[in-house]
């Protein structure tokens, strides 16, 4: 037997998907393809700048680190 929580459960999941491919669809529609490849190469170029500054990061504890032990 069907149990109701799991019935509203299931509607309200499919309900908020529904919701949000909408609106996913909207969005793709709000830009032309020149705007999407702008937003493409600044996401990357921004991408490309947190990996260099993340890898900075590490690479400066481990220089501290390794003039703390005397190497």
């Amino acid at each position: 037997m069907l149990r109701m929580d799991k019935l509203t459960t299931g509607i309200s999941y499919g309900a908020s998907g529904g919701s949000a491919a909408y609106w996913f669809k909207q969005l793709l529609d709000g830009y032309t393809p020149e705007q999407w490849a702008a937003i493409g190469v600044i996401g990357s170029l921004f991408f490309g700048l947190l990996t260099y500054l993340t890898s900075l990061y590490f690479k400066i504890k481990e220089d501290r680190r390794k003039a703390a032990r005397g190497e």
